[in-house]
């Protein structure tokens, strides 16, 4: 897989009021796990939106660098924007809404561009085998907040961003899975409400506050380059 990295600097959101983020600062880096704790909703989704790609940025850097690119996100063309989001980015908040008349695992593997029995094993191995032939116009709750989060480990872009927000309980389960990608160089930022139990030690964690600024939750905190 290739090896590629996103860092955010002083990355601002083109939004003011309720939500509004701004100062991001944190890289993604091959191999590590970034937990943002969001208890905002809209500023939870605004993160993955600014981070994704699909976001309007009033100011700051959003720097992708892969093996024959390198590029500022915040200030690129839309043309290469789209190349670097189709390329490598998976990003939960984004996928295409899963169609009623697919069952969990067909919704899955369309997203994850991979096969239906590999989205099955997925969905067995997060702890719901049992949506596994049931229709998605049937699912809510975790059922189906698993589906999203199922194609972003799938996902064969190096960079997976995941909200685990809704997925209750196989939160625990959703650690494991995330470690295994981790193996094999991804990088990964998963976004939840809470503090949660489990988290791989290694782990970065980060809080979004109420005044839409990040701030690390460990002793010290190195500054992020561009």
């Amino acid at each position: 897989m290739e090896r590629c990295s996103l860092t955010a600097v002083q990355l601002t959101g083109l939004r003011f009021g309720p939500g509004h983020i701004h100062d991001i600062s944190l890289a993604l880096l091959p191999g590590r796990l970034t937990v943002v704790i969001a208890p905002d909703e809209r500023r939870r989704r605004l993160l993955l939106r600014l981070l994704g790609g699909a976001g309007a940025i009033a100011s700051g850097a959003l720097v992708y660098r892969g093996a024959d690119q390198h590029v500022d996100l915040a200030t690129a063309c839309a043309r290469d924007v789209a190349t670097v989001r189709a390329r490598a980015i998976v990003n939960s908040a984004n996928l295409p809404t899963p169609r009623p008349c697919q069952t969990a695992e067909q919704a899955v593997a369309e997203a994850a561009h991979t096969t239906v029995r590999g989205a099955g094993t997925e969905l067995r191995a997060l702890g719901h085998g049992h949506v596994i032939g049931r229709m998605t116009g049937e699912l809510d709750g975790p059922d189906r907040a698993v589906l999203m989060i199922a194609a972003v480990l799938l996902h064969p872009a190096p960079i997976g961003l995941i909200d685990l927000t809704n997925l209750g309980d196989g939160l625990s389960r959703a650690w494991p899975r995330i470690e295994f990608r981790l193996d094999t160089g991804r990088s990964i930022l998963a976004v939840t409400d809470a503090v949660c139990d489990g988290l791989p030690e290694h782990a970065e964690t980060l809080l979004l506050t109420a005044d839409g600024t990040l701030r690390s939750t460990s002793l010290a905190a190195e500054p992020i380059a561009p």
